[in-house]
């Protein structure tokens, strides 16, 4: 039982890694106590429970069947709290996990000696991590959420007290601290100036303007990169440059973007999740009016 759940553990934490960009170190140590509490005594009295169901009796069992149940949740509170337990992970691409995940199948389905070129596969899809980086600038929540990195790898987090769910999240899967946006006026931090608005953020050799509210609006197109807006940002840039505002935000998820010398790399949600029913692909009215017209 022990070697099961070690094994079922290390085989997990890839997964772990691409969903949650950390892994629980001490998970294994959890697993090896709780999983025989469960088996060996939570789950059999669970059976002797529904035996005496029909003789109303099943309190004999659920109380010893509850011992069980605190038991666990004592093991995952106190294991869970003990120092040096989540550890912070780089991102890691889809490829490296098709990549290590079909080193494994390598690795455990053959027989002979070369099986062991799996462990390469393995380490290679471990090692692509190394090249990733969190993204430069996160838009969320209808554009209601905005996050730019500074230099040192933590974030500016602009939002309003409702947003400390997007606050937690970012926090969690990045690994770095939050601090709160620089107020209006303040001189540049990070490679975040917000001495005039809209705030100009810099990294890698370009810029990018941060609209927080209508005032500067409409913006110059000359001298940036980018534009990353909470409120509705219009047309007049999108010809000539890469422009994400509320709407966006509210069509596509929450979108990410990398700041490159070469150019400026953007992915969202939605798009990333693909084109599946459970994906919303939301439109505005003048566009439900326009594709029910095209399908009559």
């Amino acid at each position: 039982m022990v070697v099961t759940t070690l094994v079922a553990t290390l085989g997990t934490y890839p997964f772990s890694i691409y969903h949650f960009h950390h892994i629980a170190f001490y998970s294994a140590l959890a697993n090896v106590i709780a999983v025989p509490v469960s088996a060996l005594w939570t789950l059999p009295w669970g059976v002797v429970t529904c035996l005496l169901m029909p003789l109303g009796l099943e309190r004999l069992a659920l109380i010893p069947m509850a011992w069980g149940i605190e038991a666990t949740i004592w093991v995952a509170q106190n294991i869970s709290a003990l120092p040096g337990n989540v550890w912070a992970t780089p991102r890691l691409p889809a490829l490296a996990l098709l990549l290590i995940s079909l080193g494994g199948l390598w690795l455990c389905l053959w027989r002979g000696s070369w099986r062991r070129w799996g462990m390469v596969a393995i380490a290679v899809g471990f090692a692509s991590m190394m090249l990733t980086r969190p993204p430069d600038i996160v838009i969320a929540d209808n554009g209601r959420f905005v996050a730019a990195r500074a230099a040192d790898g933590h974030y500016f987090v602009s939002g309003d007290t409702g947003e400390k769910l997007a606050r937690s999240l970012l926090a969690e899967e990045t690994g770095e601290t939050v601090a709160d946006w620089p107020e209006a006026g303040s001189g540049a931090e990070g490679g975040l100036d917000c001495a005039r608005a809209p705030c100009l953020y810099t990294a890698r050799g370009r810029t990018v303007a941060i609209v927080t509210n209508e005032a500067p609006l409409p913006l110059r197109c000359a001298g940036i990169d980018a534009i990353v807006s909470q409120v509705p940002a219009g047309f007049r840039c999108r010809s000539m440059m890469t422009v994400i505002d509320r709407i966006d935000s509210w069509r596509r998820g929450a979108v990410v973007l990398w700041l490159d010398p070469d150019g400026i790399t953007v992915e969202s949600t939605n798009e990333t999740r693909g084109d599946r029913p459970w994906v919303p692909h939301p439109r505005s009215k003048r566009e439900q009016s326009r594709v029910a017209a095209e399908n009559q």
